[in-house]
């Protein structure tokens, strides 16, 4: 009983934010609140000016950034692929079409956060891999929290 009360409401909490994707279209399809603990932000400061990469961002009512994460890119746009080149046994290959999956996201459970942002650099293009990463991040989606997700919100 005493583990069940701690978790009812004492200690640290975070949210475990649920995404599809389907090409470039991403949705914020679930949220479940969890007892743990979660990494510590990464700096924000810089985070605009030409960073390449993907990372999140929770946000205040003002667009102050709250909590920032720097992640490896969970929406995939190529995959390891064997070959029968014995000198290079596995290479990277461009995924063909629409990728579409599902990818989770965890971040502290604070009263402050309205929304989280996500923000990735442009996928690589053969021959433009320079371009790409010097283009930088931009964001590619932004949700709301308070949202209602019709009915997908557990721990509430």
């Amino acid at each position: 009983m005493a583990s069940r009360e701690r978790d009812a409401g004492r200690g640290p909490r975070a949210l475990r934010l649920i995404f599809s994707y389907a090409g470039q279209d991403v949705r914020l399809v679930g949220r479940q609140r969890v007892a743990m603990t979660v990494p510590p932000s990464d700096p924000s400061a810089g985070a605009e000016q030409g960073q390449s990469g993907f990372w999140f961002e929770l946000r205040d009512d003002s667009g102050r950034t709250l909590y920032r994460k720097v992640m490896g890119n969970p929406i995939p746009t190529s995959t390891e692929v064997l070959t029968d080149d014995p000198a290079r046994p596995v290479a990277r290959e461009e995924v063909a079409g629409d990728v579409q999956g599902v990818f989770v996201l965890l971040c502290p459970e604070t009263e402050a956060a309205r929304t989280v942002a996500l923000f990735s650099s442009p996928p690589d293009v053969p021959g433009l891999r320079l371009a790409a990463a010097e283009m930088g991040a931009r964001k590619i989606a932004e949700f709301d929290l308070g949202e209602d997700l019709g009915g997908k919100e557990a721990g509430r």
